[in-house]
């Protein structure tokens, strides 16, 4: 678990991690220098239950994602097998692990415990008030390389791997921004990322969400965010070929000749012009998941590219 000035929900989402039906866990925190009651909450809890300890560990502070890799790298270090990550605000219902264990171990069965596997739930949503927000949030059952270079549909707080996508994946690097986002491109690399068709989680909505408040996901939402304020998605699209690049440096030499093609092409035509980079999707089907989608996507790649890669270039970030 990542915190940050965490403390107006961190008790609930603790207490729902013991409360899980399935006991034998460990809850590894690590603070980011919190100026709230964070870290006293922390110690409390330490003190109630053996299972859960503070770590002081790295030097990487400001994001979320940044926390979460001194946290992976600690996983990685201390061979940790079965690893989820944990928001501070959310609350997790009772069967999350033992059902996101028993997806995982499934597949596991399936593919063997030396595959790489990384398994996402569905969640339900709550506002600040822990009131059901009405909202479904439909998931894809496989998250191919070719949908994650566009858009990452596995939530970090949903997510459980096993040690060999530990092993694989070794380090999150900061630069990437979104620690979810890197494991699953780097697993749909290697191994396969499988959804777990259950709600497992209460996602909370509110104002200071990261990354993936519901009312973003909108049809509306998104038109307006693509087509009325298209500078909106200069930041996520900057992110997204960062992300993308770093992978590809990382990993170049692992990746399989067909896997190598589509990424080159992919970067290598987002610098050359619009008209490269659609065809080097479409002979790739480097698609998101909906016509809709991919319609005010391309739209948006047409308008911004430019811009993307000169903030790129100049490495800059917004």
């Amino acid at each position: 678990m990542a915190t940050y000035n965490g403390a107006r929900y961190l008790e609930k989402q603790l207490d729902s991690i013991l409360n899980q039906r399935y006991p034998h866990w460990e809850l590894i925190i690590r603070d980011d220098q919190s100026t709230d009651d964070t870290v006293n909450i922390i110690k409390a809890y330490c003190e109630k239950d053996d299972r859960i300890q503070c770590i002081q560990y790295g030097s990487a502070h400001g994001t979320a994602c940044r926390n979460f890799s001194a946290l992976f790298d600690w996983a990685y270090e201390n061979n940790k097998g079965y690893i989820l990550f944990a928001d501070q605000d959310d609350i997790w219902l009772d069967h999350k692990l033992e059902r996101s264990l028993a997806g995982l171990l499934k597949n596991e069965s399936i593919h063997g415990t030396d595959f790489p596997l990384l398994c996402y739930s569905n969640l339900s949503f709550i506002d600040e008030e822990d009131h059901r927000v009405e909202a479904h949030l439909p998931l894809p059952p496989r998250l191919s390389l070719q949908v994650l270079i566009n858009e990452n549909y596995a939530w970090g707080c949903t997510m459980i791997l096993n040690r060999a996508a530990v092993q694989k994946i070794k380090h999150i690097p900061t630069e990437s921004v979104n620690h979810d986002y890197y494991a699953a491109l780097v697993i749909a690399a290697f191994g396969q990322n499988i959804l777990i068709d259950e709600n497992l989680i209460l996602y909370r909505q509110h104002q200071k969400n990261v990354s993936g408040n519901v009312d973003k996901m909108t049809f509306m939402s998104r038109f307006n965010r693509y087509f009325k304020d298209t500078d909106y998605m200069l930041k996520p699209l900057i992110d997204n070929y960062n992300l993308v690049h770093s992978f590809f440096n990382r990993y170049r030499n692992e990746l399989q000749e067909d896997q190598v093609k589509m990424i080159h092409a992919f970067l290598h035509d987002y610098q050359k012009s619009f008209p490269a980079l659609f065809l080097a999707m479409w002979k790739h089907k480097i698609f998101k998941i909906g016509l809709g989608k991919n319609v005010v996507y391309f739209y948006t790649l047409y308008l911004l590219r430019k811009k993307v890669m000169a903030h790129v270039k100049a490495g800059s970030a917004l």
